[in-house]
């Protein structure tokens, strides 16, 4: 695992260790991010963005409430997360901690780092996947459009 990370760092761009100081966080808090990612996202164009919409809520102090870290705690994923879920008491649950959960959640791929380490410059503070088939997501940047979003996404669904 360790060679296969090596590997990974290695293609990194040669400022990678100067962006993660830029960024503030230590290389584990990276793969973390890293791992949100990987576990967040299926298409590689919205990569960057959900790293974007981490960071800006990390900055506002604003929970995650990421999907993937409540998964984390089942052995196996859930079709379909309940509220009765969120509620689970984990440290990993970023539905009731704010912050970073204490370690990856998932071995991340060099895309998912790259975008951890370079994440897209928008506003985002919301994103819901698209119910449409398309793997996709809808972004927003603030509750109100991402309220827009869900009913969007609801009324698209795929049968």
């Amino acid at each position: 695992m360790t060679q296969e990370l090596d590997k990974k760092l290695a293609e990194l761009p040669k400022d990678w260790q100067s962006a993660l100081k830029q960024r503030g966080l230590t290389f584990h808090q990276l793969l973390t991010v890293a791992s949100l990612i990987e576990r967040e996202v299926a298409l590689e164009e919205e990569r960057a963005l959900v790293s974007g919409v981490i960071y800006n809520r990390l900055k506002q102090g604003m929970p995650l409430q990421i999907d993937a870290t409540v998964q984390y705690l089942f052995d196996k994923p859930k079709e379909r997360l309940f509220e009765k879920d969120l509620q689970i008491e984990s440290p990993y649950n970023t539905y009731l901690h704010p912050g970073l959960p204490p370690g990856p959640i998932a071995s991340p791929s060099l895309a998912s780092i790259q975008a951890a380490l370079y994440p897209a410059g928008t506003k985002y503070l919301y994103y819901v996947t698209k119910k449409d088939g398309s793997k996709g997501h809808l972004f927003a940047e603030t509750y109100e459009q991402h309220l827009k979003n869900i009913a969007e996404s609801k009324k698209t669904a795929s049968p």
